[in-house]
C-alpha cells in the first residue's frame, strides 16, 4: 500500500479520527493562548507585574488542586467501568461534596497563614478564596470532560472543550482591553468560562441520571485512602517534570541559558500533550476490556501496540515541527537549546509509554503500590536532581529528568507485573448494566 493510501486509510479509521479530534481540542487552547501572547504581554493591557501575579496564581493553583481533587478524577474513571450505573452515580455525586469540603478546608488553611503568604510570596488576600474556589470549579469541569470521554462522546468533548476555550479567552480580551481590568480581567475570564461549562455539566448529569444523593461513610473513607497515594503520586510527577525551575534556581543558573532551556522544555513537552490526547482514546478502551472480562494478553498487546504506533508517528511529526520552528520561526539565539529539546521529548515519550502500564494500578486502586512507587520516585528525584544539577547545571537537569523517568518506569513495571498477570488471567465477570447498556 502506498503512503498516500495509508494516509487515506488512517483518516477514515475511527480510532485515528478520535485521536485526531482529541489532539486538536487539546492544542486548540494552547494555540489560542499562544496567539494572544502579544496582547497579554503588552504593558498597555497587562504589565509585567500583572503577569507576575498571574504566574503566582497559576503556581498556587497547581499546588492546591491535588489537595482538593484527592485522586477522585482517576477514581471516577475506574468506577465508571467497574460499577453499575446506580453505584457509579452515588460515588460520582459524593465526589463533588468531598471536593467542596476540601475547598472550604483549603480556604481556612490559606486564611490562617494569610500574613505569612503575603510576606513570603506577595500573595494577594483575595487569592485565599479565589484559588480554592477556581480549583474546585476546575475539578468539576474535569469530572465532566472525563465522563464525556468515558462515554465515548468524542464530538461532544471537542465541542465543549473548544467552546470553553473561546468563552475564556474572548471574555479575558474584552475585560482586559475594554475595561482595563488587568490580571483581574484574566481571572474573571477563567472563572466565567468554568461556571458556564459546569452549569452545562449539571444539566448533563441530571439528563443522564448521574446525580444520586446517598451518603456512605465507607465510600468517603475509600476515596480518602485512595486520594492520599494519588496526592503523593502527583507530587512525584511534579518532581519528574517541573523541577528545572526549582533546582536551577537554587544553583543560580545563568538566566540567559535558562531562557533557552525553558523554550526547549515548552517544545519538548508537546510530546506529552500528544500522549495525553492519545490516552484519552486508549484508556477507556483498556478499562472497558478489563471490566467486561474480555481483556487477554493478546487484546491488551494489540491496544498497547496501537498506542505505540500512534504515539510514535505523532511524536516524530511533533519533533519535525519543533526542528522547523528552531530553524525558521524562533530567534537563532535559541538554536543551542535544540539538544535539550530532544532529551525533554525523549523523557516525555518514555513517560507516556510507562503511564500505559501505570493505568493498571489506577484501575485496581492499588493504594499501597502507588504510594510506594511515588515515594521511591520522589526520593530518587531529589537525590539525582541535586547531584546532576549541582555538577552539570542545565544539562544535569535535562539528563536527571530522563534518568528519573527511567527509574519510575522500572518501578512501575516491578510493582505492576503481577497485577497485569492476575488481571489478564482471571475469569470474565458478569457484565454491568452500564457497560452493557448505554453507548459503550
Amino acid at each position: 500500500m502506498s503512503i498516500v493510501n495509508q494516509v487515506k486509510a488512517a483518516v477514515k479509521n475511527p480510532a485515528y479520527r478520535s485521536v485526531g479530534t482529541y489532539i486538536f481540542t487539546n492544542f486548540f487552547s494552547k494555540g489560542v493562548s499562544f496567539l494572544l501572547i502579544p496582547l497579554f504581554t503588552n504593558p498597555k493591557y497587562l504589565t509585567p507585574a500583572d503577569n507576575g501575579v498571574l504566574s503566582l496564581f497559576a503556581s498556587n493553583m497547581i499546588l492546591i488542586a491535588p489537595f482538593i481533587t484527592l485522586g477522585m478524577i482517576q477514581s471516577s474513571t475506574a468506577d465508571f467501568f467497574k460499577k453499575t450505573k446506580d453505584d457509579f452515580a452515588v460515588s460520582f455525586t459524593t465526589h463533588f461534596f468531598m471536593a467542596a469540603i476540601m475547598m472550604v478546608m483549603a480556604m481556612l488553611g490559606l486564611y490562617i497563614f494569610k500574613e505569612e503568604l503575603w510576606e513570603k510570596f506577595g500573595l494577594p488576600q483575595s487569592f485565599i478564596f479565589i484559588i480554592p474556589a477556581l480549583s474546585f470549579l476546575v475539578f468539576c469541569s474535569e469530572q465532566l470532560f472525563t465522563l464525556i470521554r468515558n462515554r465515548n462522546e468524542v464530538n461532544r468533548y471537542a465541542a465543549m472543550g473548544i467552546a470553553k476555550t473561546l468563552v475564556e479567552y474572548l471574555l479575558s480580551v474584552i475585560l482586559i482591553v475594554f475595561f482595563f481590568e488587568g490580571w483581574v480581567g484574566r481571572i474573571w475570564g477563567i472563572a466565567i468560562s468554568l461556571i458556564a461549562v459546569n452549569l452545562l455539566g449539571a444539566w448533563y448529569y441530571i439528563k443522564n441520571s448521574y446525580v444520586r444523593f446517598s451518603f456512605r461513610k465507607q465510600q468517603v473513607w475509600e476515596e480518602l485512602k485512595f486520594g492520599v497515594p494519588i496526592f503523593v503520586f502527583q507530587l512525584s510527577v511534579f518532581m519528574l517534570g517541573a523541577t528545572n525551575k526549582l533546582f536551577l534556581a537554587i544553583f543560580n543558573v545563568d538566566k540567559y541559558e535558562l531562557g533557552i532551556y525553558a523554550i526547549a522544555c515548552i517544545l519538548g513537552t508537546m510530546v506529552g500533550t500528544i500522549a495525553q490526547s492519545v490516552l484519552l482514546y486508549v484508556q477507556p478502551q483498556l478499562y472497558r476490556s478489563i471490566s467486561s472480562g474480555t481483556a487477554t494478553y493478546q487484546s491488551v498487546k494489540h491496544i498497547f501496540l496501537n498506542y505505540i504506533k500512534m504515539l510514535s508517528v505523532l511524536s516524530l511529526a511533533c519533533m519535525g515541527v519543533a526542528v522547523f520552528a528552531y530553524y525558521f520561526l524562533i530567534d537563532k539565539a535559541y538554536l543551542p537549546g535544540m539538544k535539550y529539546f530532544f532529551v525533554v521529548a525523549m523523557q516525555a515519550f518514555i513517560w507516556a509509554l510507562n503511564y500505559f502500564v501505570f493505568l493498571f494500578l489506577l484501575y485496581h486502586k492499588e493504594k499501597r503500590k502507588i504510594l510506594k512507587v511515588a515515594l521511591i520516585s520522589i526520593v530518587c528525584s531529589i537525590a539525582i536532581n541535586t547531584f546532576m544539577v549541582s555538577r552539570f547545571l542545565i544539562w544535569g537537569d535535562a539528563l536527571a529528568s530522563l534518568i528519573n523517568t527511567l527509574i519510575f518506569s522500572g518501578l512501575v513495571i516491578l510493582f505492576t507485573k503481577n497485577i497485569i498477570k492476575n488481571t489478564l488471567g482471571r475469569p470474565a465477570p458478569a457484565p454491568h448494566p452500564m457497560q452493557a447498556g448505554e453507548i459503550l
